[in-house]
This record gives structure tokens, C-alpha cells and sequence, in this order.
């Protein structure tokens, strides 16, 4: 089931999945986040942060994944679904239990006099083997005027993945 905390800051709304344990003895990935928003590089940042903040809640087998350069152009790929579908699948190939990807929906300062910082994300967990997801959750947050994108997200990543219950085996 899903619950909402409206009132959990006075800038923030936060809709988490519910009732989900996951091993900390699994191998997990951090896949690539699609970037909806207008700042390039969002998802990257993102990734990094949920990444660190697994590693925190007890996850020490975490990998980031690692494009891989299949058809020696030498270009990357660039749409965030083929790039999700194919860190997926490498996935599956390196027998991870878990991936956790999402989106990235807005990473901006508001304009106007204080241009606070808002940040909007989704976060979901995949079971590679099944290719079901099997938590997920949303939430948007602003800022102070004198707080940090960065800062900003990695207040609302926090309060999103701490209701991911984490089991030692």
C-alpha cells in the first residue's frame, strides 16, 4: 500500500510503497536515473547520492553501473530508457538481486527573490531476476534560500529510502 506524508516538512510531498525487506547481503546496482528535468547531468547526481546513502543504511554491496560501449562507436547512448534498459539487462548478465533507478522530474532554483531550490524524484527497486518492481516512491521538496540543490535532494532521498527495511542475510 501506499502512504502519504503532505505534512512531513512544510516544503515537501512524499507518497512511499510500503511493506517491502530487502538483503543487505544481495548484490544491488544503482542503475541510470531518466532526467526529466532541465539540468543536465541531474540523474548522475542522483545516482551518486542514493547510492552513498545505501551504503549508509547498510548496503555495502552496491555497485554503480558502468556504460558499456556495445557497438564500438564511441558514443554513448543518450535516451535515459534505452540506457535504463540496458543497465537492466547487464544487470540480469552480473547476477544482481536488486537495482534501484528512477527519475528525476524537476532539479531547478525557482525563479523569484529567494530561488529556492526544488527538487522533484521517483525511486523505484527492481527484482533484476523478475524485472518486477517491487518498491517505489515519490516526492518533491523545496528549499531555502540558502540551501543547495544537492542538499536539497539529498534531504528528500533520505526521508524517501528510509522506509526501505534492510535485513542482514
Amino acid at each position: 500500500f501506499i502512504v502519504s506524508f503532505g505534512a512531513l516538512a512544510a516544503c515537501s510531498v512524499i507518497d512511499i510503497q510500503k511493506g517491502a525487506s530487502f538483503s543487505s547481503s544481495q548484490p544491488w546496482a544503482i542503475l541510470p536515473f531518466q532526467n526529466y528535468s532541465q539540468t543536465p547531468r541531474a540523474g548522475e547526481q542522483v545516482e551518486e547520492i542514493v547510492a552513498t546513502l545505501l551504503r549508509i543504511r547498510g548496503i555495502p554491496n552496491i555497485e554503480m553501473y558502468q556504460p558499456q560501449d556495445e557497438d564500438k562507436s564511441g558514443w554513448l547512448e543518450l535516451n535515459d530508457r534505452t540506457r535504463q534498459q540496458k543497465a537492466l539487462l547487464s544487470a540480469a548478465r552480473n547476477n544482481v538481486s536488486y537495482a534501484v533507478t528512477g527519475s528525476v522530474d524537476e532539479w531547478q532554483y525557482k525563479l523569484g527573490v529567494g530561488s529556492e531550490p526544488v527538487i522533484g524524484l521517483t525511486v523505484r527497486v527492481i527484482e533484476v531476476p523478475s524485472g518486477k518492481i517491487v518498491w517505489s516512491a515519490s516526492g518533491a521538496r523545496s528549499g531555502w534560500s540558502t540551501g543547495s540543490l544537492s542538499g536539497t535532494a539529498q534531504k528528500l532521498l533520505k526521508d524517501l529510502i528510509s522506509s526501505i527495511e534492510i535485513t542482514g542475510t
